[in-house]
């Protein structure tokens, strides 16, 4: 059964300052069935933790680190607060401090120890916004994850919630504070690994966090505050007159916030679409606001396009082999050993003479040791083309409407842009191909135009795509 309910998600500079916390208990006594809180670490603290794991470290700058890092916290405290909330930052700080010496010692981190340094951002961050919103009349308590129930896989650095096990652990938990009424402040980011360690979601994986503690409690609506808005038309940095959207399909959503839009984590639909539960992303500056919404009643499958996302900063890596297209292994092959090698593939193609890989450009050289490892003569030579971006046009029925790519790839030949890569059919609502990053915000600015400017659409086009009617 279903109950009542709102799983709350700050994150970032959401969680960063007093004025925050203001905003967020008021947000919280607006609506008392907001009783499961979500948070992010503080804004620049993973950052930090990430920089501190790059290169090895001796004890002094471990201390100057760990001493900085307390105080930056400790500061962030309210001037009442309770002594348990300083020792438990305390108790948090020494225990990575000495998790810092053991790896600085060993001179090796592992995807399991890094995880577990990394952790402790979330783990700080929900002691400081819990102190914060007791002072302010909320009685908030502060859990960790992975010691109340939310279960994780072993694929530490991009884990994956183990749902079910998750329900049964974590949801009779967070029911009794409930009852009790205290509001859980819960860290988001990661679980507990099947070996009973912490494991991470990847970056901006508190969202995730957030679906998979509505999953576990069966409740309706999801809530991710932001201090911007949510989807958009396009990135206004690029296109001044993108509009905000206020609805998007669960697809939809997946898809842009898979392809460089950073309004939402893109595995956050999988829990949300499990339990039926709307996503709503709001402005913590403008609560008011109805924000987008990705739920289940969301699909329009007109087959317009409701926006346009980008990745820079990548390289296409060309794989030749003779006859690459009947090499039945020869896919399965390198895409292993890119996946070993820690290289995300965003897009894929093949002919009869080469595959072509759409990877980040930082990780070009790493997929290249990693792919002259395979066995001889699976491959004849690797070519390398830099300095790509990645535009993608997104809305549901895409695949089986007509002339919308025609139309996307006009108006881009129009401004002269040459188009490299082309991918259709893996997703019917998206749609994507890659240009020289010098073209990128010229292509972008160009699909925007042809769907949205200077009296390209009709009118009931640009409410669809807004989300003012669903299907």
């Amino acid at each position: 059964m279903v109950e009542p309910g709102t799983v709350a998600k700050f994150g970032g500079n959401c969680v960063s300052s007093a004025d925050m916390y203001g905003r967020i208990a008021k947000i919280l006594q607006a609506d008392r069935s907001r009783k499961f809180v979500v948070v992010s670490a503080i804004a620049g603290v993973t950052d930090s933790l990430v920089a501190s794991l790059a290169k090895p470290r001796e004890e002094k700058e471990i201390d100057h680190y760990i001493a900085d890092l307390r105080r930056k916290h400790l500061a962030l405290l309210p001037d009442s607060c309770e002594d348990s909330s300083v020792e438990a930052i305390g108790a948090l700080t020494t225990k990575l401090e000495r998790l810092l010496y053991g790896i600085a010692y060993t001179e090796e981190t592992t995807p399991r120890s890094r995880d577990f340094v990394l952790s402790f951002g979330e783990r700080l961050a929900a002691q400081v916004v819990a102190a914060n919103l007791g002072r302010l009349g909320v009685d908030a308590r502060a859990h960790e994850a992975d010691a109340i129930g939310l279960f994780a896989d072993d694929t530490y650095g991009n884990a994956s919630a183990l749902l079910d096990e998750t329900r049964a652990r974590l949801a009779p938990f967070l029911r009794r504070e409930a009852q009790a009424g205290h509001v859980s402040v819960i860290t988001g980011f990661f679980g507990l690994s099947q070996d009973g360690k912490p494991a991470t979601f990847g970056r901006g994986g508190s969202d995730y966090s957030a679906a998979v503690v509505a999953y576990a409690l069966e409740l309706p609506t999801i809530e991710i505050w932001r201090d911007v808005g949510g989807f958009m038309s396009a990135d206004p940095k690029i296109v001044p007159e993108a509009f905000p959207l206020s609805a998007l399909s669960y697809d939809e959503a997946a898809e842009l916030s898979y392809f460089g839009a950073k309004a939402l984590h893109p595995r956050s639909v999988q829990p949300a679409r499990a339990c039926g539960a709307s996503i709503v992303l709001k402005n913590i500056f403008r609560p008011e606001e109805t924000g987008t919404r990705i739920g289940p009643d969301t699909v329009d499958r007109s087959g317009d396009v409701k926006s346009i996302s980008y990745v820079r900063d990548l390289a296409t890596l060309k794989v030749f082999s003779t006859g690459a297209g009947r090499k039945e292994s020869l896919l399965a092959e390198v895409s292993t050993a890119l996946t070993d090698a820690g290289t995300n593939v965003y897009s894929a193609a093949t002919s009869q003479t080469c595959i072509a890989l759409l990877v980040d450009a930082d990780g070009v050289s790493r997929a290249k040791k990693t792919l002259a490892r395979l066995p001889p003569g699976l491959i004849d030579r690797i070519e390398v083309l830099a300095h790509v971006s990645l535009i993608s046009f997104v809305g549901e029925g895409l695949g089986y409407a007509h002339g919308v790519a025609a139309r996307v790839f006009r108006a881009v030949a129009e401004r002269g842009i040459n188009v490299q890569l082309i991918s259709a059919g893996a997703s019917m609502v998206a749609y994507t191909f890659t240009v020289d990053d010098r073209d990128l915000e010229k292509a972008v600015q160009a699909v925007h135009k042809e769907f949205f400017g200077n009296g390209s659409h009709d009118p009931g086009r640009l409410a669809r795509a807004r989300g003012d009617r669903s299907r």
